[in-house]
């Protein structure tokens, strides 16, 4: 699976269900009752780097806040859900 940011394209690993059956349950503990855990939110955005199967070589180059950025959008892309221009958030897959 290909993902793109800032003008690079990132090869991502390909998941299982039961693997994006974890990531799903600990995003949304992360914002369980309306309320950001950002602790939950941060171990969600490792998971996906570590499932990724990206190195630290492959975002040596990136800020913290793109690194940031690049994890939202994997786990996004494992979710099966991408923002629409209007803000909307929805599925994918």
């Amino acid at each position: 699976m290909k993902i793109e940011l800032l003008d690079k394209q990132y090869e991502i690993k390909e998941i299982s269900y039961k693997k994006r059956r974890e990531i799903y349950q600990l995003n949304v503990k992360a914002f369980w009752d309306n309320k950001v855990d950002p602790d939950l939110y941060y171990e969600v955005l490792n998971k996906c780097f570590e499932l990724s199967g990206l190195s630290e070589d492959d975002i040596k180059d990136l800020s913290m806040v793109e690194v940031d950025q690049l994890l939202q959008k994997i786990l996004t892309s494992y979710l099966g859900i991408e923002k629409k221009e209007n803000g909307a958030w929805v599925f994918t897959s």
